[in-house]
This record gives structure tokens, sequence and C-alpha cells, in this order.
């Protein structure tokens, strides 16, 4: 058979070009296989999806009428590197367990509030301010004591009525206890008040994928570009990112641009009023407390005056609507606020509020701290003879 010339230069760039091919392929199908079954740094499903690994195990989980709400039994045992020790009771609330049903002779009391009063700050869920409450009235009281903490990160008096329209009443509260402050401020600072609050609380995004993508993410391929290539975890593992509307956008001051601010004091005002009526058609008692904070940790923000400026609004609301609506209050503010103002005097430092290094600052309490906002209650709640 003649020789053909023409083809003779090209098969070993064929033979090249296959071969690359092959060991393309065998790469490919090993980078897509070793890492099923041998745990390799930076490959591990938990690295690769980190957002997916972050919610299935996180604290707080989505709801469809509060936008999240805490996660039933979820656990945060305390570390070396972090020795705060989380315990969620079956209902999803950091306290102890309780039945819906409130037991024959017990007085119960319910709490709402942020993130103060679910507990970022305090070393464990056993040292949070509700649970210390419980402590102080059951030395006081002659019968049973329960104190349910329906706090949770991040909520104002918008989140907090639905939470005690949709599951506070049903455990049968005798008293109700408001301590809310500082994020109903930064709801009326951020740009875009509405009546609603829609223009800070985002709806928690819901994926649904298409059948390529669905296939794409059965990719260790896919998922290891996606995670080192692209800035796709770094935008979703904040929880700003799933629950506050243009989470970013106005950083690094999101209070510097109010559009509106007075709609949003009136909502605060109009929240505590349905808070209180629909405590009180319920049978139960209402009490609202000032939220204490170290100030100076506002002055981080250039905003840090009109902030001020709003807490004290916010707070001097909180007395109006207390006054006119006959609610008892409970100036707590005073009193913590007073106590860490002498110990910063005496040693330039307070024991009441959380490092003012840390980002967790303002409003977040101490172990101690949350100790003498409970004592502050308990005496308060004694004088107003509300344990019957």
């Amino acid at each position: 058979m003649p020789h053909d010339a023409t083809s003779s230069p090209r098969s070993p760039w064929r033979r090249g070009f296959l071969v690359s091919l092959a060991t393309l392929a065998l790469l490919l199908l090993a980078f897509e296989t070793v890492p099923r079954f041998v745990a390799i740094d930076k490959l591990r499903p938990e690295e690769l999806d980190p957002v997916a690994a972050a919610f299935k195990y996180s604290r707080i989980q989505p709801h469809p009428y509060l936008a999240y709400a805490g996660r039933p039994g979820f656990q945060k045992p305390a570390t070396d590197t972090d020795p705060v020790l989380v315990a969620h009771n079956s209902m999803g609330f950091n306290s102890a367990e309780v039945s819906w049903k409130k037991p024959q002779g017990t007085y119960r009391i319910v709490c709402l509030g942020g993130s103060s009063t679910y507990g970022i700050g305090p070393s464990s869920t056993w040292t949070n301010w509700p649970v210390k409450l419980g402590e102080e009235l059951s030395a006081r009281a002659a019968r049973p004591i329960e104190v349910v903490n329906l706090g949770c990160q991040g909520y104002s008096t918008f989140e907090s009525q639905i939470n005690l329209a949709l599951r506070g009443v049903d455990l049968e509260p005798d008293l109700v206890v408001v301590y809310h402050t500082i994020n109903d401020l930064r709801c009326a600072l951020y740009p875009g008040v509405v009546r609603d609050n829609a223009h800070w609380r985002a709806v928690w995004p819901v994926e649904r994928k298409l059948p390529l993508e669905a296939a794409l993410e059965r990719s260790i391929t896919y998922k290891t570009w996606r995670r080192y290539m692209t800035n796709w975890a770094e935008e979703r593992m904040n929880l700003g990112a799933y629950a506050i509307v243009d989470f970013g956008k106005y950083a690094p001051d999101d209070y510097a641009q109010p559009t509106d601010p007075d709609l949003g004091f009136e909502a605060y005002r109009r929240n505590l009023v349905n808070i209180a009526a629909l405590a009180r058609a319920h049978g139960a008692e209402v009490l609202f407390v000032t939220e204490a904070c170290r100030m100076g940790d506002l002055d981080r923000f250039g905003s840090a005056q009109l902030q001020r400026a709003g807490y004290e609004r916010m707070t001097q609301t909180l007395k109006d609507v207390a006054q006119q609506r006959g609610v008892p209050l409970c100036d707590a503010r005073a009193v913590l606020e007073s106590t860490a103002d002498a110990q910063r005097a005496e040693s330039g430092t307070d024991r009441i509020f959380v490092r003012p290094d840390k980002r967790n600052g303002e409003v977040h309490m101490t172990d101690e701290g949350c100790l003498l906002l409970a004592q502050t209650l308990a005496k308060r709640i004694a004088e107003l003879g509300l344990v019957k």
C-alpha cells in the first residue's frame, strides 16, 4: 500500500492528543472519586459547601412568618476556643424544656427580645437573663416558676408580636416581659423605611434549582471551582445576607442615611401597643423593660450621634406607651448602665457588657450583667406583686 504522506505528520499529534485526553479523563475521574472515600483537606463536603453545612447545624432555621426562628434541639458544646454552651429546647427556645400546657399551679413568664434576651454574650444557656430570672423568682416565690426565653437574635418588636401571637400565647403565660430597643432603632434608621419593616427584614431565599444545577452539584470538580474560584460562599455565610434587605450595600454604616425615621419610631410605638393588647387579651400581665446599652460602643459608627439620639427617643417611647396603656415598667437600663459606669470609673472597664472590642458589644451582657438584670427584674416583679 502506498504511503500516505498527508496523514503521517498528523498521527503523532493525534496520538498525543488522545493520550492527553485520556490522562485528563483519568485525573478527573480520580478527582471525582478519591475524595468520596478519603478525607482530603479542602475537599471535604463541609468545606466545599460550607453554606449547607452551616445551616444544617445552625442555631436558626427559616420560618414562614418570622423569617427565621431558633432550631429545635440545637446544641453548641463548649470548646477550648469557644467556651459558650448553648442548648435549645425541643421548641427551639434557648431555655429549659417546657410543655405547651402550663402545669397546674405554675406561674409562667415568657420573655420577648432580640439577641440580648436570647443570650448572645453570656457563657451559656443557663446564664442568660431569662434563666437567671427564673432562678431569682423561684428563690422568692412559694409556687413553681417557669420562665421561657422567646428571644432570638435580630428580632425586633415586628417579629416579637408575631412570635407572641403564634407561639407565646399558647404557652399560657401569666406575664409577658418585653425587652426591646436597639433592633427597632436600627430598623428605623435603615434606608427606605416602610410601615411593615419590609425595607429591613428580607424574605428568606428559597432556592429552586434547575435540573442542570442540581446535577452539577453532584460533581466535586464543580463544587471545588464554585468554592475556591468564586465568591459564592462569602456572599452566603453571614446571616445578614438571608435576613436583611440589601445586606452590605450601605457598609460600613447602615444607619447614616435614614429616609423616614419618624415612621420607624411610630411603628415601634404601634408594635408595643399591639404586644400589650395581645398579651392582655390572653389573660397575661405585661412588663416593659428599658434595654441597657454601653453607649460608647456606638461611637464606632459615623452615625453615632444619630443612633444615640434615636436610642433615647426609643427609650422614651417605651416609657410613654407604658404610661399611656397602664403597663408596668422596669427601668433596668438605669441600673445596668450606672453599674457599668461605676465599674469603668474604678478599673477602666466594666463587667456588665461584653468587651467593646468584640463585634457583639453594645447591648450584649456578660454573665454578671445577665444576673444583675435578672435581679433587677425580680425585684420589680415583687414590688408590683405580679407573682400571684
